[in-house]
């Protein structure tokens, strides 16, 4: 089952089964990307899933199984860039760097091999601010300069 919202919002839909909490969600391309958790208290307890795609046929998630505990699967980092905060949620999978940077615009990028493939700002919807809960959740950690740049 997938999460709906506010009437004024009816449409907007997530990829996160109704049990799970939304920390992020929005469409892109025509395609979803959420970050779904449950039971994710600390980085040593629950799960966080990234997860890409349409309702009827997910591409991507990673992990692919959700799997406890979240630390050192998905990181959380924070960038300021003058009077400009964003928020990085990143991860690795096999060559490729994935990052939902959160800010104004909110978006995805994904690096393979350190080269940029996909970099692509969210529509409007309401799940594009983080989740407060995220930041229990994942393990903060420094920017990185091979995702972050």
């Amino acid at each position: 089952m997938l999460v709906f919202c506010s009437p004024a919002f009816a449409e907007e839909t997530t990829l996160c089964h109704s049990f799970e909490e939304i920390y992020f969600s929005c469409h892109i391309n025509n395609n979803i990307i959420s970050l779904c958790a449950s039971g994710n208290l600390s980085p040593e307890r629950g799960y966080v899933q990234y997860r890409y795609g349409k309702i009827e046929n997910i591409e991507f998630q990673h992990p692919k199984n959700p799997a406890p505990p979240p630390k050192k699967r998905i990181e959380i980092s924070e960038i300021t860039i003058g009077h400009i905060d964003f928020t990085n949620i990143k991860f690795r999978s096999d060559s490729y760097a994935y990052e939902i940077y959160q800010g104004f615009p909110s978006g995805l990028y994904v690096k393979h091999d350190g080269k940029l493939i996909f970099n692509h700002q969210c529509d409007v919807g309401i799940y594009q601010q983080l989740n407060q809960r995220i930041f229990r959740g994942l393990e903060t950690v420094a920017p990185d300069s091979n995702i972050d740049d």
